[in-house]
């Protein structure tokens, strides 16, 4: 089996080295995966079938990209590579809606929450893309045990806590020019969201649109169900901020990773701010942490890569609380605090910091179980049989 993984333009390199090491996985299970490189080509798909021209494969594999894109000859991925094309949402995919519509019915949709999955069905109907289903994110880079001994832990682990992740906070939301009666809807769900543990986007906005949306006509009421994205980022830039702050409460001692800071570091007495790095530099930086703190927000049935990737580096994982962290890890091996109890979780940190050798047990425990099913060598297979899917139906 031939598999087809293609590289373009990428914050911080990310979802390149998720092609890089997804490639990996792929020809360690015996497959031959083929990577190109589009990042620089003037049009990358155009580009892409002068690479590919006459080669076979099996299946196209793609990060967020080129669902919707055409060549000049007006072909997909797809049509031009000759099998299904995989794309894979590490994001909320309404978000990504304008390339949704034009992506083609052929094409295979994966994405790192269910919820996420139920989100593209429910919007766009169960038979619009071939295949739509959940695959969780896996994680990035090599093996890096964490050191048995208190002692040497916290020798070889300079940073207690690294928090990686951009800063968001609130600002004027993206439906402050819309009428009155439709921001209602959108305010209304914020509150929801923010109301709860966890509730999907659409679920949020969709309780709104039933008690607030009777201005709008039937089917206009429907095709405004996409919108959802918009809650989504609200409360993720929400969650984000106030994570931040009760961090800054609880004095817990962060080291930050990311852009957007500069303006606002001022607030956050508790923070070192270590700029913008590429995600190389950051897995080096976790190698070197004692804890590593995520933000999940809106995928609390589902992953982000950063926990995976902290519990391979050796350091301990701590996140806002998600169904597949609980599922898979458990407290024994995983942090997981709540938003509705966030003070008290982050104290609990703290604490944590103050017991080394409770750290240590917690950090192996988590590499244990990442390494032996988390990375992308556990992940490779579904892709496959997403594809064959999407080839049966």
């Amino acid at each position: 089996m031939r598999i087809l993984l293609i590289k373009g333009l990428s914050q911080y390199d990310a979802t390149r080295l998720f092609i890089e090491d997804a490639a990996a996985a792929f020809q360690r299970a015996g497959w031959d995966a083929v990577v190109v490189d589009v990042e620089k080509a003037d049009r990358e798909l155009d580009y892409l079938g002068q690479v590919v021209a006459g080669q076979r494969f099996d299946l196209a594999y793609s990060i967020g990209l080129f669902g919707e894109r055409r060549d000049t000859a007006g072909r997909s991925l797809a049509e031009i590579v000759g099998a299904p094309h995989v794309v894979q949402y590490v994001d909320y995919p309404l978000s990504h809606y304008f390339r949704l519509n034009d992506t083609p019915a052929a094409t295979v949709l994966l994405t790192v929450d269910p919820t996420h999955a139920d989100a593209v069905r429910s919007v766009y109907g169960e038979g619009r893309f071939a295949h739509v289903a959940f695959s969780p994110h896996a994680a990035l880079g090599e093996p890096h045990a964490s050191e048995g001994d208190p002692e040497q832990f916290l020798a070889a682990r300079d940073i207690p806590i690294l928090f990686p992740g951009s800063f968001y906070k609130p600002g004027p939301p993206m439906w402050e020019q819309l009428p009155p009666a439709t921001r209602k809807v959108f305010e209304a769900a914020v509150e929801i969201a923010l109301g709860q543990e966890f509730i999907p986007a659409l679920e949020a906005f969709d309780q709104a649109l039933a008690q607030y949306g009777g201005h709008l006509a039937p089917a206009a009421r429907a095709d405004f169900r996409v919108n959802a994205f918009a809650v989504h980022e609200r409360v993720r830039q929400h969650r984000r901020f106030e994570l931040l702050k009760a961090a800054a409460r609880a004095r817990l001692p962060v080291q930050v990773v990311g852009g957007g800071y500069d303006r606002d570091l001022y607030r956050f007495k508790n923070v070192t701010h270590l700029g913008a790095q590429s995600l190389d530099e950051v897995i080096a930086l976790m190698r070197r942490s004692r804890v590593v703190l995520n933000v999940n927000a809106n995928f609390g049935r589902g992953s982000h890569e950063r926990p995976l990737t902290a519990m391979v580096a050796g350091a301990v994982a701590a996140s806002d609380a998600s169904s597949f962290y609980a599922d898979n890890f458990g407290p024994e091996a995983m942090v997981q605090f709540e938003w509705m109890r966030l003070d008290d979780g982050l104290q609990a940190l703290a604490a944590l910091l103050d017991d080394p050798q409770r750290m240590v047990a917690i950090a192996r425990a988590g590499h244990a179980k990442a390494v032996a099913g988390h990375r992308w060598d556990s992940r490779v297979a579904g892709i496959v049989a997403a594809a064959q899917a999407a080839r049966a139906a």
